[in-house]
């Protein structure tokens, strides 16, 4: 089976024990929007008290992070003209804004041949792509 893993998945993997290893494909475009969330926003991580503590990584700590999932994964990406006609497309499935971003996974999932794709968030890809969505 063929797991496509977009940033959130990826990210609900960082901060959980009970997924699987990360394996499968992505777009390269997954390591820029994994360091940014990580050396950014942060990620919420749970202790082992139960407690939620909110963490920001250093720059160097995030990119010691992406280097050590980077050889698990393969990668697709979409070439200038896929996604110049995705973009075109995007008002007909209603992907407004950043949710363009969810419509290149979803596209990139489909080139990838892809049984199912992982996320943390379902809804961000209702109506997008063919390949059945997975919310971890």
């Amino acid at each position: 089976m063929t797991v496509y893993w977009d940033t959130s998945g990826i990210i609900r993997y960082l901060t959980s024990n009970r997924l699987p290893e990360i394996k499968g494909v992505t777009r390269t475009h997954t390591l820029a929007e994994l360091f940014s969330t990580l050396s950014g926003r942060g990620i919420d991580t749970i202790k082992a008290d139960g407690t939620i503590r909110h963490k920001r990584l250093t720059m160097r700590l995030a990119a010691k992070v992406i280097s050590e999932i980077f050889p698990r994964l393969k990668f697709v990406d979409l070439s200038p003209g896929e996604a110049l006609a995705i973009i075109l497309e995007a008002k007909a499935v209603g992907a407004q804004g950043a949710r363009i971003h969810d419509l290149m996974h979803a596209a990139a999932a489909d080139k990838a041949n892809a049984d199912e794709l992982w996320t943390a968030d379902e809804n961000d890809f209702a109506g997008l792509g063919r390949v059945a969505v997975k919310q971890l």
